[in-house]
């Protein structure tokens, strides 16, 4: 009995040891996939003077449903601009890995400085070590918005000088059937943009998509 009581004693501690390091194990191979989505009533699917009114599937859930793997907080807000959501978009806690800028329309359509205001806000997430993605502009019915061409190379270009992603939402197939409005998209519209930012997604984590298959 004196002896079996000294194996068991000493078994404790490894089973423990065993325990940790599987628990650690784990909790690194846990992918970091959680992205903030920032941005006005293109990224909110939202149009109309009331925030009750969104498409079927908005972004946010629409991404949910083509990347479940990522967890998505959204901050989206309808009629709002880089110009002046910056002020307050700098006093925020960024805890989520990627952070999604989708903005400019409003900017465009109001004459705002936008380079100033986009650049700041990718420079702030950068010094907060989270990854920006900065969108391109989403098309407009012709002759709406005479800057929004301009607005969406400045997006471009501001990307490239930061050396962050860019979701070309100007390059989205598009119709203007697809159009709530002269600015707003239907579901099938907003659905392409969407898919356009799983592609820049993808490239700064490939971890949270979906196996590729084989065959």
């Amino acid at each position: 009995m004196r002896n079996r009581s000294r194996r068991t004693v000493r078994t404790l501690p490894v089973l423990l040891w065993l325990a940790l390091a599987l628990g650690a194990t784990s909790a690194v191979a846990a992918p970091d996939c959680t992205v903030a989505l920032w941005g006005d009533s293109i990224l909110y699917g939202g149009f109309g003077a009331s925030l009750t009114n969104r498409i079927e599937e908005p972004p946010a859930a629409a991404l949910k449903r083509i990347r479940p793997a990522w967890t998505i907080a959204d901050y989206s807000t309808p009629g709002d601009s880089a110009h002046k959501r910056l002020p307050s978009f700098v006093l925020q806690p960024m805890p989520a890995r990627v952070v999604v800028l989708q903005y400019g329309i409003n900017d465009a359509g109001n004459g705002y400085q936008y380079e100033p205001a986009l650049r700041g806000m990718v420079d702030y997430v950068q010094a907060a070590g989270k990854t920006s993605i900065v969108t391109g502009l989403s098309q407009v019915k012709a002759d709406r918005m005479p800057q929004r061409d301009g607005y969406d190379a400045t997006a471009r270009r501001v990307a490239q000088e930061e050396g962050v992603l860019f979701a070309d939402w100007g390059a989205a197939r598009f119709d203007t059937a697809d159009m709530v409005d002269d600015i707003h998209p239907r579901q099938p519209y907003s659905t392409r943009l969407v898919e356009r930012l799983v592609l820049a997604l993808d490239q700064v984590a490939p971890e949270c998509a979906p196996p590729a298959r084989q065959g």
